[in-house]
């Protein structure tokens, strides 16, 4: 009875000093219980998935590239919705869209205890100019919903001709060994009612694991023409949905965190977007210290892509078919590159030097003009994002903003107002607006440092970024004008002073301050 009297006389309210210190304690101590718990909970869903439980992917798509009909009712359509993972394809009838989710299974992300999965057909829809993988005979030839085709290894098939075929296990067809196949793959439920997600728990090599490199995909929708949502689909059909990752959704170190599950395999991570998509992601591999690094692999959806040209990737993405790209990846070749670290700094009393920041430089970073338009450029996307939805577009703003360091000239006589050393020896400085120190060769969207006769002809190879390098040397260039780029006389290379160090770790980030025209800014439009 004391303790309930003690209870009630403190839940009526008083008022007094002392009732008013106890409550405001009480939710004190709530709101940090609360506030640990949901970040908890976000920690444990960081790599969420969709619930195939919940039926297909959808999205709108128009059928004017090919003969498409209705899973459902099986009339033709022009326009209507088709799954991007299974590409189960529908008519826009919304009784035919909710029968086909109780109908049609959809990419199935998991199987537990099983070392093996049977084919998983689906009628009708084959691709053009496919031939039946039991007669070689072409396969969707007749004006109606007809024949079969695997969503996993991609082979069609007559109806008439699977027979006994139908028990034959699936080989996950070309791109197996970049696939995930479901039964190495094992996920569990999290959240409540309709909050929940599935997210990955457990991942294992498959039984025949000889050359398997599985792959992760990691892109930025944002970046360049914002074509990351078109290979996000495609990929889903191409490779286990469960391996498609928006970084807009979930960070890269969650994501590359799964690379410790397989302590056995080494990885492979595409990341498709621009070179500051490609920093971020290799500043998130510094802080994570795997074993069993990945390799790095590039699809270029930047306005720039400077580290996509020189590894061989191209210039940018223009509608190449995925599978292309996967093929491109499988055969892709592993190369060294350099990344230095350079630390930022602002001298103090008697000249001491008080350290700032830390970044990482995988491209080049500048001083001057050029840097002047890159951070110009970035102030405006980040407030008027909508302004920068096309690759064109994006280099007309720097254009733009290039004429406008033209008549302002806000960086004149640089030479003036900066020092520079190299290998300890004071350089004499012409008359300059900018200078950039390169780690590659390609500047500000392919503006060559060299000249083409000392360009190695293996660099024309697609590669995989690998280990660091620890050649320790880089090339200092100063721009004279807004049109010139001279090499600096005195000293072309820079062996590693300790203001900029050449890190022997894998990969490496690329940040950009608010003075330096780094990557990370400049390429991921």
């Amino acid at each position: 009875m004391g303790a309930e009297a003690v209870l009630r006389d403190l839940l009526v309210w008083r008022g007094d000093p002392v009732q008013v210190l106890v409550f405001s304690l009480f939710f004190f101590l709530l709101s940090i219980v609360m506030s640990k718990l949901c970040c908890s909970r976000r920690k444990s869903d960081s790599i969420r998935l969709g619930d195939p439980r919940r039926g297909h992917r959808w999205c709108d798509m128009d059928f004017l590239h090919r003969p498409t009909y209705c899973s459902v009712c099986e009339q033709a359509t022009v326009a209507g919705q088709c799954c991007e993972a299974c590409g189960l394809c529908t008519c826009s009838e919304d009784k035919c869209i909710k029968q086909s989710n109780k109908e049609f299974a959809c990419k199935v992300l998991a199987l537990s205890a099983r070392t093996s999965m049977k084919h998983h057909w689906q009628r009708g829809n084959t691709p053009l100019c496919s031939s039946c993988f039991v007669c070689n005979e072409p396969c969707g030839t007749e004006p109606r919903l007809c024949d079969v085709r695997c969503v996993w290894c991609r082979r069609t098939a007559h109806e008439n001709c699977l027979g006994s075929r139908t028990t034959r296990e699936c080989d996950m067809g070309p791109h197996r060994s970049l696939i995930i196949p479901p039964y190495a793959l094992s996920l569990k439920v999290v959240g409540w009612r309709s909050g929940q997600r599935a997210v990955i728990n457990q991942l294992s090599a498959p039984a025949d694991s000889d050359g398997w490199m599985p792959l992760l995909v990691l892109a930025n929708p944002r970046s360049g023409g914002n074509d990351g949502e078109i290979l996000m689909r495609a990929f889903r059909s191409l490779l286990n949905p469960a391996q498609i990752f928006d970084l807009t959704e979930v960070g890269p170190e969650s994501v590359l965190d799964l690379c410790r599950l397989l302590s056995t395999h080494r990885c492979r991570v595409l990341v498709c977007g621009g070179d500051g998509t490609v920093g971020w992601v290799l500043s998130s591999l510094d802080k994570l210290n795997l074993p069993l690094e990945p390799d790095i692999a590039i699809c270029p959806l930047g306005t720039g892509n400077d580290l996509a040209r020189v590894l061989g990737w191209g210039t940018g993405y223009t509608g190449e078919a995925p599978e292309d790209i996967l093929h491109d990846v499988q055969h892709a070749k592993i190369t060294p590159v350099d990344r230095w670290k350079v630390s930022i700094g602002r001298l103090g009393l008697l000249s001491l030097s008080r350290p700032l920041k830390t970044i990482m430089m995988n491209n080049y970073f500048g001083i001057g003009c050029d840097a002047l338009v890159v951070l110009n450029f970035h102030k405006t996307r980040e407030s008027r994002p909508d302004l920068f939805t096309n690759r064109i577009f994006n280099k007309a703003w720097y254009l733009g903003y290039g004429v406008k360091d033209v008549l302002d000239a806000a960086c004149k006589n640089l030479h003036q107002k900066i020092e520079v050393e190299l290998d300890g020896v004071r350089v004499d400085l012409p008359d300059l607006e900018g200078i950039v120190v390169t780690n590659i060769n390609s500047w500000c969207g392919g503006c060559p440092i060299w000249t083409t006769e000392q360009i190695l002809s293996s660099t024309l190879d697609r590669t995989l970024s690998s280990s660091m390098s620890r050649s320790g040397s880089g090339d200092l260039c100063t721009m004279r004008n807004k049109r010139t780029i001279g090499s600096i006389t005195p000293s072309s290379s820079v062996d590693a002073p300790s203001h900029m160090d050449n890190d022997d770790v894998r990969h490496h980030s690329a940040a950009a301050g608010a003075d330096f025209s780094a990557d990370d800014d400049d390429d991921d439009d």
